[in-house]
């Protein structure tokens, strides 16, 4: 393996493992929340979250990529992080303002005048996370993972000390008569789904407090000539990223809506299921915060070492989604009854986001040759067949439409980008041996439905032996495959 791939897995380690630890604390939430909201309080969480996703890339509009491009382009890295880190503060701070002025409209119009203070720290959270998201990626742009990672620590852990405080403490004082009734009063006037967007904003203020040096210790200038032609780079960037977003939170947007009847409590189901998919987001985030910057620091290295990377890459998260899927019955665990109805999407959800993550891991061509627009059609395609299946399939399907919509949206931008990269930039990705992962994984998942064990121990013990076969026939293909990188 060469010395820079070797430079790429570490710092994929050290972002996997402290996005892995941070995602899978917040993901503890989940099961807390379900226990402590009720299904449509969850619902709305969920549906929230969604729509905080797709304008979390909006508000941020592809700077944080055009960031890596220009730092690397013959500018002062210094000029252009103040220059865009003023642009954000500016939207970010506008953003927040129309949150004040427009959360009460907003809760008449979609939600029958509930949660009109939740909505509105949801503006705040979108400000300052939006704002931060260039911090975070100068972070990244200078290889400091270890900074990186602690802050995210921080970020996690306050959300689930808030969480823990308002949906669990102060109830137990209150129940228990330790907070005076005047308190009592006030603090019952507001529902779970407050305390958590709450909880989620204190957060996201201490999370800034902790990235505001990397402002104060600046000494560079603001050059307005740089904003041009970032944005031009960076606004196809933007599209790309609103579509993809709306891919995958579409579903959590509009089951509300498409399922009439129940259809919080459908989404609620819904979205604790697709959070079963965690390991799978958490693998393709932490190879991007990697993987972007070392791609735009290493043109040089040789087509081969990113077809290498889209092996690995395939490979564990095949791992990742037959671990989770062959070992169900434990992680239900974290369930309870009404939401274990749900598991059925589980490994819809997983490949899904495997095939995003191929997708992302195939666009480094239109990012290297400037041709940022062509990913921007690919996600509007993506996007567009995703919605349309949406509001074909789940009045008819229920939830699983949502996740067959999801897993055919991103299959199509997966080969859509393949097939013109091949064109524009060709990369040897070994497409035969993909194929031959798939269809082992594929093959084990089949042999673990089909065969039926009663007894608990035989039955883990033959999940585990099938799975280490399934580990083991990469070594195996590696040892004899000639096109590898040593």
């Amino acid at each position: 393996m060469s010395l820079s791939l070797k430079k790429l897995a570490g710092e994929t380690i050290i972002y996997g493992a402290s996005t892995m630890i941070g995602r899978l604390l917040n993901w503890l939430l989940m099961p807390f929340y379900i226990r402590m909201l009720t299904t449509v309080e969850y619902g709305v969480v969920v549906n929230f979250y969604g729509v905080i996703s797709v304008l979390l890339v909006v508000l941020t509009y592809g700077l944080e990529t055009g960031f890596f491009r220009f730092s690397g382009k013959g500018y002062d890295e210094g000029v252009i992080f103040k220059t865009l880190i003023s642009l954000l503060g500016i939207t970010s701070g506008t953003f927040i303002l129309l949150g004040i002025f427009f959360h009460d409209f907003l809760s008449l119009s979609f939600y029958g005048g509930d949660h009109s203070f939740s909505i509105l720290l949801v503006f705040l959270i979108l400000g300052i996370d939006s704002f931060s998201a260039l911090p975070f990626a100068r972070l990244r742009l200078q290889n400091r993972p270890i900074q990186f990672g602690i802050i995210k620590l921080v970020n996690i852990g306050a959300n689930i000390f808030f969480n823990l405080l308002f949906l669990l403490v102060v109830p137990y004082l209150i129940k228990n008569q330790f907070i005076s009734k005047g308190f009592s009063d006030f603090y019952s006037g507001f529902d779970g789904v407050f305390f958590v967007f709450l909880s989620n904003a204190l957060s996201s203020l201490i999370t800034l407090f902790f990235l505001l040096p990397q402002l104060f210790h600046l000494r560079s200038f603001v050059d307005f000539k740089v904003i041009k032609p970032v944005l031009i780079y960076s606004l196809p960037v933007l599209f790309v990223g609103i579509t993809g977003m709306l891919t995958q939170n579409i579903d959590k947007i509009l089951l509300p809506v498409l399922l009439t009847d129940d259809g919080f409590s459908q989404l609620a189901v819904y979205g604790a299921n697709f959070k079963i998919g965690i390991l799978m987001s958490l693998f393709t985030q932490s190879f991007r915060f990697a993987f972007e910057p070392f791609f735009f620091k290493n043109k040089g290295e040789g087509k081969q070492v990113y077809a290498t990377v889209m092996n690995y890459f395939i490979f564990f998260g095949l791992v990742i989604f037959l671990g989770v899927t062959l070992f169900i019955d434990v992680i239900n665990i974290v369930l309870t009854s009404e939401y274990i109805q749900g598991n059925s999407i589980i490994p819809i959800v997983l490949i899904s986001l495997l095939f995003y993550g191929i997708y992302f891991n195939l666009s480094l061509w239109y990012k290297l040759t400037d041709r940022t627009w062509v990913g921007a059609i690919f996600g509007a395609v993506g996007a567009v067949l995703t919605i349309g299946l949406n509001i074909l399939l789940v009045p008819s399907m229920g939830i699983l439409g949502s996740a067959v919509s999801l897993l055919c949206g991103y299959f199509l931008m997966m080969v859509l980008s393949g097939y013109f990269g091949r064109k524009y930039y060709p990369i040897p990705y070994q497409v035969n041996l993909y194929l031959v992962y798939f269809s082992m994984a594929g093959l084990v998942f089949w042999i673990d439905s089909a065969v039926i064990i009663h007894n608990n121990f035989f039955s883990y013990l033959f999940k585990a032996v099938i799975f280490a076969l399934f580990i083991g026939s990469f070594f195996v293909i590696r040892r004899y495959d000639k096109s590898k990188i040593n």
